[in-house]
């Protein structure tokens, strides 16, 4: 029962996230406080990511190894977030959301270059379906968009490759270290990821005339003071609950129902607050991009 819980609350907080940062990227003015979210929702995650790792281990000790990974992890997590961001300026949340998520061929590909996994038919089979979602997702007569914006799939495509870097990165360590460290790394990388995002929004705030540049006092409304916890907690307790989930179920179960609940959540809200018109031929190509995600996982 515990198990079913918790996986209920991972699809929750995958589709928190994604929608999360749709409203976090409208109050947003400039590139510069773009990172100063990222920098403050990264800094929210690490705090429970540490206070998680004290009370279940009691320490946040990890080797000089984990410490240069979570500096990569770091650095290429506010790229991700910031590339995700921006791409929701300019395309659909549902789509976006999505092609993100495809991510997860890259852990599939370094498995079977590097570690002689084999690839089973049905993790071909989403391959395939992953390549044609693609092409569906270009196609202004599927998604309805007059236009479909080379920008937006540049920048859907990078938070993709970097969210996949992401994932190869956590399974290389994982491996290294049978995943002794799994808490305490966490922490550092957000740890990481908050200041890499905070020296990016210093450097880009220097460069800002003095009249574009808005307060802390008029940035921290309640409204983005809202979406920073909302994003914040939304992000780590999806890491947290995968944790946990590692000794309670399979991850046959697990990763599917995640990966492919948090993009239909998306999409719902998408289509409820955001007003994103969802025809019968864009919400059947985001069926069957869920779908290629459930089979890579499988």
């Amino acid at each position: 029962m515990l198990g079913i819980i918790l996986l209920i609350v991972g699809i929750i907080m995958s589709g928190v996230y994604a929608v999360g940062l749709k409203p976090a990227n409208s109050r947003c003015r400039s590139l510069a406080e773009l990172q100063l979210f990222n920098g403050c929702f990264t800094f929210i995650a690490m705090l429970g990511a540490g206070a998680t790792a004290l009370v279940r281990g009691g320490s946040l000790y990890i080797p000089f190894t984990g410490v240069l990974a979570a500096v990569a992890f770091g650095c290429v997590f506010s790229i991700c977030v910031f590339s995700n961001l921006k791409a929701l300026e300019v395309g659909p949340l549902s789509l976006t959301t999505l092609i993100v998520n495809f991510s997860l061929v890259m852990p599939l590909i370094y498995s079977f270059c590097f570690l002689g996994e084999e690839l089973s038919m049905l993790r071909i089979i989403g391959i395939v379906l992953l390549v044609i979602c693609m092409l569906l997702f270009t196609n202004p007569k599927v998604t309805g968009e007059k236009k479909i914006s080379g920008l937006w799939l540049v920048l859907s495509l990078t938070a993709l490759f970097c969210n996949g870097f992401l994932s190869v990165t956590a399974k290389i360590y994982a491996m290294a270290t049978d995943n002794a460290y799994s808490g305490p790394y966490l922490a550092c990388c957000y740890l990481c990821a908050t200041i890499t995002s905070l020296i990016l929004f210093a450097v880009l705030r220097s460069k800002q005339p003095r009249e574009e540049r808005r307060t802390m006092k008029d940035f921290f409304t309640p409204g983005m003071f809202g979406c920073i916890l909302l994003v914040g907690f939304a992000n780590f307790g999806l890491n947290l609950v995968v944790v946990l989930l590692a000794t309670l179920m399979d991850g046959a179960i697990v990763y599917p129902a995640i990966q492919g609940g948090g993009p239909m959540i998306a999409a719902l809200c998408s289509r409820l607050f955001f007003g994103e018109q969802i025809s019968w031929k864009k919400g059947a190509a985001i069926l069957l991009g869920v779908l290629a995600i459930v089979l890579l996982n499988l």
